[in-house]
């Protein structure tokens, strides 16, 4: 039972990190959208960064690694939640590749389509929101289907996963850095 509260509120501690981090760099989107006319290709390029950094670590978080699977293991009940959220991942990389894109065709050309572009960006932010937002309902369904048992070999993945993070890294983390 313990290993199965420290699994949960591991989770749920990493979703908020991630929640507040996604937040900060999505009001960095807003300011820039606004200033966007006088911000230069490296300030644009610099968002882009961010957010590929974000949705890169989106995939390696506990949630994604661990959760997602053990729940398919233990329920459908879930599968149209984890179809989603698989679905808006797919989509927000598809915007940010594109909109990559877009910024190299800007450099190349010397011209930027200014509307375009912040639209692309407002959406793949949504994406974003919304894919953070469906997994506070898949901590919920994990909670309640993943068996206790089985939450002890996610804690003990958790634990190892963290140790080689920080045997690789340092203790410093993504979230850190923002």
């Amino acid at each position: 039972m313990l290993t199965a509260t420290y699994s949960i509120v591991t989770i749920k501690l990493e979703h908020k990190k991630a929640r507040w981090t996604f937040s900060s760099i999505q009001q960095a989107i807003m300011n820039s959208i606004r200033n966007i006319k006088n911000a230069s290709g490296m300030d644009v390029e610099n968002i882009l960064e961010r957010l590929s950094q974000f949705e890169h670590y989106c995939h390696q978080r506990k949630m994604e690694v661990f959760v997602i699977p053990a729940v398919r293991r233990f329920t459908h009940e879930a599968d149209s939640l984890i179809d989603e959220l698989e679905s808006l991942s797919a989509s927000s990389l598809a915007i940010l590749h594109s909109l990559q894109s877009k910024l190299r065709d800007a450099v190349r050309i010397g011209a930027l389509v200014i509307e375009d572009f912040c639209a692309s960006l407002e959406q793949c932010c949504a994406h974003l929101f919304h894919r953070l937002t469906r997994e506070e309902e898949l901590v919920h369904i994990a909670e309640r289907v993943i068996p206790n048992e089985a939450w002890f070999g996610i804690a003990a993945s958790f634990l190892s996963q963290d140790a080689a993070r920080d045997k690789q890294f340092g203790t410093a983390s993504f979230e850190e850095e923002e």
